[in-house]
């Protein structure tokens, strides 16, 4: 998806630039970009994964590295909204960082992770957060702190949990 994204825009910036009759600056990308051993860099960039007409989840990035060799990608500052079959939100999930499996749709978001989840309005701050859609599950394996309206704040050191957080296995628990 992000190659064919990656395709187009590099087609559109061909066009412009054999339109173009002045010269024009050239773009230049960071250092720490440039020292990312990235085959190709997408800056701005936004997805949406559908099924039978009906969004399943929209990832928005600020910036994405992939490699020809792999299916994987990593993020910069990212943000995904999981809806559910009505087309409500599920959740939403922001962080510094992600890494997304094209292949699988597994995710890993890293560094202030914040999950939203509109139905309770909880939510639960960690510092890593794991996404496996094959098996249904979340889970982190960093210390997290998780908050319901109207109940005091769970934290512990790690946690488990179905999408629907009807079994949601907190370990370490803390006060």
């Amino acid at each position: 998806m992000i190659r064919l994204a990656l395709v187009w825009a590099m087609v559109g910036l061909l066009v412009v630039a054999v339109g173009c009759d002045e010269e024009s600056e050239i773009a230049t990308v960071s250092a720490e970009m440039a020292a990312m051993d990235a085959d190709f860099i997408v800056l701005g960039g936004e997805q949406f994964v559908s099924q039978d007409g009906t969004t399943e989840v929209h990832l928005v990035y600020d910036t994405a590295f992939q490699w020809n060799d792999s299916v994987s990608a990593a993020l910069r500052r990212m943000a995904l909204t999981v809806f559910l079959e009505d087309g409500s939100e599920r959740a939403r999930v922001t962080a510094d960082r992600g890494w997304l499996d094209q292949s699988s749709d597994q995710m890993i978001a890293r560094g202030n992770v914040l999950v939203v989840v509109p139905e309770d309005q909880r939510t639960i701050r960690t510092e890593e957060l794991h996404y496996d859609p094959r098996i249904g599950q979340i889970w982190s394996d960093s210390a997290f702190v998780m908050e319901i309206p109207g109940q005091p704040p769970l934290r512990g050191v790690s946690f488990s949990s179905d999408l629907e957080f009807r079994n949601f296995q907190a370990r370490g628990r803390r006060p």
